[in-house]
C-alpha cells in the first residue's frame, strides 16, 4: 500500500518521477521519434507515431480519471511505464549506432520548424516532420540484415534526412551501393549534406524525383537489388511495391524490408485515413501475392519483411 501512495506521490514530480536515463530524450541521447515528452502528461503533449504512443496516451487518459483510487493509478502508471519503455529498452540493449548516425538523429531532431516554413512557401509538397526519421532500432535492422545477407546491392526508398541511406551504406562491403531516391530537393541535399564527412559517403547515390519515374529509370538501366527499404508516402506503397516486382528491381531471393505497416495502429481502432487505407491495401495484397513470403514485426510503427521467392 505504501509502494502504490509513493508512486502517485512521484508522478507529480518532472519525468513522472522517473530519472533521466528513462526518458534521455530530454539530454539528447534518444531518437527524435520518440520526442514525445512525459508519457504520463496529457495527449496533446505527445506525438502520436506509433500504435505504442496511442496506447500510452489512452492509458494516461484513464490514470487522469482515477485519481481517488491509488491502485489503479498506481496499476495504471506501471502498465504505462512498461509501454513507454519498450523501444527505448530495444534501442538500448541493441549495437549502438555511428557517431554519424547519432549526429543526424540529433540534428533532424531540430528539423521541424524548417519543413514548416518550407511548407508554407510552397518548397515542399507536404509537411514533414522530425519523426519521419528512420532512427536506431530500424537503421540497426536494416544494418543486421545486410550483414546477415551479405547484401551488395540496396535500394532506398525515401531518403528524407539521409538515416536510413547511411545506415545501408555502413553496413555495405567496400564494393557495395546504395541508391536512395527522394521527392523533395531540400531534404536531398540535407541528406547529403548530412553523410558528406562520413567514411562510407562514396557508397551512395542519390536521385531526386518522383519514385515512380525513377524506378522506372533504374530498370531501363537494368539495376538490380539484394535489399529495399520502402519509407514514403502510404497510399503509394502498392504501386511502388508492383513496380519493384514487375520491374525485376527486387530480386528473386531479395529481401523487401517496409516502414509503418502498422500505422499508428488505427486499424485496430477502426480508424481509416488515407494513409492507413494505403497501407492496408499493401498488406492485403502480399497475403494474396504467392510471389513473396512476408512477416510483420511490431517494431515502432510496423516493419514488414518481404522475400522475394520468384
Amino acid at each position: 500500500m505504501r509502494l502504490a501512495e509513493y508512486k502517485v506521490l512521484c508522478a507529480a514530480y518532472p519525468r513522472g518521477g522517473m530519472g533521466v536515463e528513462a526518458h534521455c530524450v530530454e539530454v539528447g541521447l534518444e531518437d527524435p521519434q520518440s520526442k514525445k515528452g512525459n508519457p504520463m502528461k496529457a495527449e496533446e503533449a505527445r506525438f502520436v507515431v506509433t500504435p505504442i504512443d496511442r496506447a500510452v496516451v489512452s492509458l494516461a487518459r484513464a490514470c487522469a480519471s482515477c485519481r481517488s483510487d491509488s491502485n489503479a493509478r498506481a496499476n495504471i502508471m506501471d502498465a504505462q511505464r512498461i509501454m513507454d519503455g519498450l523501444s527505448s529498452t530495444a534501442a538500448k540493449y541493441s549495437t549502438q549506432p555511428s557517431a554519424d548516425l547519432q549526429r543526424i538523429s540529433v540534428e533532424t531532431a531540430k528539423t521541424t520548424p524548417l519543413w514548416k516554413s518550407l511548407e508554407e512557401e510552397g518548397a515542399t509538397s507536404r509537411l514533414m516532420e522530425a519523426e519521419m526519421i528512420s532512427g536506431q532500432l530500424e537503421g540497426q535492422l536494416l544494418q543486421f540484415l545486410v550483414r546477415f545477407g551479405r547484401v551488395t546491392t540496396a535500394l532506398d526508398i525515401g531518403t528524407f534526412t539521409g538515416y536510413s541511406a547511411l545506415a545501408l551504406a555502413e553496413a555495405l562491403p567496400e564494393n557495395g551501393r546504395v541508391v536512395t531516391l527522394e521527392r523533395e530537393a531540400d531534404a536531398a541535399r540535407i541528406a547529403a549534406s548530412n553523410w558528406a564527412d562520413s567514411p562510407h559517403a562514396a557508397k551512395i547515390t542519390s536521385q531526386v524525383g518522383e519514385a515512380r519515374d525513377l524506378l522506372a529509370d533504374l530498370a531501363k538501366e537494368n539495376h538490380v537489388f539484394d535489399l529495399v527499404f520502402l519509407d514514403v508516402d502510404k497510399p503509394g506503397y502498392l504501386p511502388l511495391f508492383e513496380c519493384l516486382m514487375d520491374s525485376g528491381l527486387l530480386k528473386v531471393g531479395g529481401l523487401l524490408m517496409v516502414d509503418n505497416t502498422m500505422y499508428k495502429g488505427e486499424e485496430l481502432l477502426g480508424e481509416l485515413s488515407e494513409n492507413s487505407k494505403g497501407i492496408r491495401a499493401f498488406n492485403q495484397a502480399l497475403l494474396a501475392d504467392d510471389r513473396v513470403s512476408q512477416v510483420m514485426l511490431p517494431l515502432r510503427d510496423g516493419v514488414s519483411l518481404v522475400h522475394r521467392l520468384r
